[in-house]
């Protein structure tokens, strides 16, 4: 089963562009253009990872932070702006004072590659195929060896 990504973000070519990179590397792409897709999405179905432009037009990206936060949602956020590091750091600081788990922002232009590692991560981390759950249980069987030879 393909883990899941919410592409949030009212740029037809961004949402082009990061389907193509979430779907290479394990994920389901489904995009938003607004905080009202948004929105409608995030209460039809569940999504393992999201990205989420701050960007949405006359819209706020933080409109949709405080969606994810009324429900609850545990998937993580990559936030990607085109403003300074300001912006961003006090976007992730709101991101966590809602409870969510928001990754490093992204900056527009963004850094593909980059975006391309975070997101391999987070399929691996949220597969659940058995090797996946074989390579989860040998890294803790390392962990408990490390542990005990100490």
């Amino acid at each position: 089963m393909r883990n899941k990504l919410l592409v949030i973000d009212r740029a037809e070519l961004h949402l082009s562009v990061l389907s193509k990179i979430a779907e290479q590397v394990g994920f389901t792409a489904t995009g938003a253009h607004s905080v009202v897709e948004a929105s409608q999405l995030l209460n039809e179905r569940s999504f393992d990872c999201i990205t989420l432009d701050l960007s949405l037009g006359e819209e706020s990206g933080l409109e949709v932070l405080q969606l994810l936060s009324q429900i609850k949602c545990r998937a993580p956020v990559f936030v990607i702006s085109a403003s300074g590091e300001q912006t961003c750091d006090e976007t992730v600081k709101i991101g966590n004072s809602l409870k969510l788990d928001i990754r490093s922002p992204v900056p527009n232009p963004i850094h593909l590659a980059g975006l391309r590692k975070a997101l391999t991560r987070i399929a691996g981390i949220t597969t659940s195929s058995p090797l996946a759950a074989l390579h989860r249980h040998s890294g803790m069987r390392r962990k408990a060896q490390t542990t005990d030879a100490q």
